[in-house]
């Protein structure tokens, strides 16, 4: 007597017909994942973009700080300051990058 193992029973079972419907709302579902993704990307790689244009700038500023410092009072007089508006000068000739991208921004 001979016995059909689960495995060969499955194989001879009617195969269920295919759903149409199911597997289009399965493609939307991948392309949507697929776009939230791309977009959590962007946003990641925006953020570290940014950050570095920052620490750029704050470093950039430093430095000018830090040479404007080492000026003797009679240098600073000729380009026209004075050892209290260093900072400002900095500051003012090394602007920090702002949040340009808070208009381009729309709700979910």
């Amino acid at each position: 007597m001979n016995r059909i193992t689960s495995a060969e029973a499955a194989l001879l079972m009617p195969t269920a017909p295919r759903n149409v419907e199911a597997e289009r709302i399965e493609a939307i579902i991948a392309e949507a994942r697929q776009a939230r993704d791309a977009a959590l990307a962007a946003r990641i790689t925006g953020f570290f973009h940014s950050l570095r244009a920052a620490l750029t700038a704050i470093r950039t500023r430093r430095e000018t700080i830090e040479q404007l410092r080492a000026l003797s009072d009679r240098e600073l007089a000729d380009i026209g300051l004075t050892r209290g508006n260093i900072t400002a000068t900095a500051a003012a000739a090394t602007p920090l990058p702002a949040n340009d991208t808070a208009d381009t921004r729309h709700a979910a």
